[in-house]
């Protein structure tokens, strides 16, 4: 019976740090699933990650097929990083984000840091209606890990209920931090970016508590067999239990 407390103990002091390796090998990946809704209507699910090609998104815009298209190659891409923060070139003030805002969802192991949360902004335009696309970014430095790309929306001049909110879950390669989150807007005819807002800009993007769901806290479950296998990593203590019969024998 003391063979088997030890054992059970050695599961439960190696398995936080197998899991810690797991979690760090997978930190140059990242996954991300988003669900935009504006005006009331959602889209499907869309599951954006660094590794394979994302699933594509039905354009939440009414428009004519060209920009359905644009949406659809958009999406097909899988996510991208920037190295240094972008510049706005585009001065001609056509296209601006008036505001946005973010809200926390989930957070399993309530330590302040949420995989879950959702973004709303406000994009404007100068014109009566244009078609735009959103690509969003969280950073913790300077490189910005592209977590999802919009459908082609519309927007209508400096008109308040068109706003679009895309509700995220961080699925993985997110450690815990504070975050800040960069919008880029684009023209859907040109691919032009028109727009940019940031947590330099405005606070409400800046120091945002996240963490993906696979840092997340789950208390682990210990289960003790009195016979049968053993795990691989109980093993390393049969060498102390051979020391600690012959030291008492």
């Amino acid at each position: 019976m003391n063979k088997v407390a030890i054992l059970s103990l050695a599961c439960v002091f190696f398995n936080p740090f197998v899991s810690a390796q797991s979690i760090s090998s997978k930190n140059s990946e990242w996954s991300a699933s988003s669900v935009e809704t504006q005006n009331g209507i959602s889209s499907q699910s869309i599951t954006k990650n660094s590794v394979n090609k994302s699933v594509l998104a039905t354009s939440m815009s009414t428009s004519a097929s060209s920009g359905q298209s644009k949406s659809q190659t958009l999406h097909s891409q899988s996510a991208i990083h920037l190295q240094q923060r972008p510049m706005l070139t585009n001065l001609d003030n056509e296209f601006w984000i008036y505001d946005a805002w973010v809200t926390l969802r989930n957070d399993i192991d309530y330590d302040g840091y949420a995989y879950r949360f959702s973004l709303e902004f406000d994009a404007d335009t100068v014109y009566e209606h244009a078609e735009v696309y959103a690509r969003l970014y969280l950073t913790r430095g300077e490189v910005f890990k592209e977590y999802h790309t919009t459908s082609v929306f519309s927007i209508f001049g400096e008109n308040t209920d068109d706003s679009l909110i895309v509700d995220s879950e961080l699925l993985n390669g997110f450690p815990t931090g504070d975050y800040e989150i960069l919008i880029e807007l684009y023209d859907t005819y040109t691919d032009e970016v028109v727009a940019i807002l940031d947590g330099y800009s405005d606070p409400d993007l800046y120091l945002i508590t996240l963490e993906s769901k696979d840092y997340e806290y789950t208390k682990p479950v210990v289960v003790v067999h009195e016979g049968g296998s053993i795990s691989y990593l109980s093993l390393l203590l049969l060498p102390i239990l051979a020391w600690r019969k012959k030291w008492f024998s």
